[in-house]
């Protein structure tokens, strides 16, 4: 994959109220970073509405929210790893709410990069094990290096 990762898009211990202000936290650090437009956590929430990206994933629930390639300017991920989960649409069944701990939000410029970043995800995370190795990180710096290894990003 070639994401634009760093420390800034990993949001640590994050407090909040529901999915959209996850969406817009990680999209102000993507923009922050020129990495994406104003707009792109408008069109990912506007995206979630209609195709929800939370996943029954076990031992806890995880969620890929994303939009189309317009408005992103260089590919990359943002991470927010949640104090407390917050409600995700289930991506199988639109109608049943999930308590998503992690949210991994995709940026990328080409729709086929996008599908393969998300099958990649898709095949870590159904690894349970791997799901608790990533929440017992114990600081933004232990995350990265997991994220960066296991997924190997530059």
């Amino acid at each position: 994959m070639t994401l634009e990762f760093n420390e800034a898009l990993i949001a640590f211990d994050v407090q909040a109220q529901n999915a959209r202000e996850v969406i817009d936290l990680l999209a102000m650090r993507m923009h922050a970073q020129g990495l994406v437009t104003a707009e792109y956590g408008a069109q990912t929430w506007e995206r979630e509405l209609h195709h929800p990206t939370g996943l029954p994933t076990k031992p806890f629930c995880i969620a890929f929210p994303h939009a189309d390639s317009e408005g992103v300017h260089r590919s990359t991920l943002g991470v927010a790893m949640m104090r407390q989960p917050v409600i995700f649409q289930n991506m199988a069944d639109p109608d049943e709410g999930l308590e998503v701990s992690v949210v991994f939000m995709l940026a990328n410029r080409d729709p086929e990069e996008q599908i393969q970043t998300l099958r990649n995800l898709a095949e870590l995370f159904g690894q349970p094990e791997k799901l608790v190795e990533l929440r017992e990180q114990a600081n933004l710096q232990g995350v990265e290096t997991w994220l960066r290894r296991e997924l190997r990003l530059g």
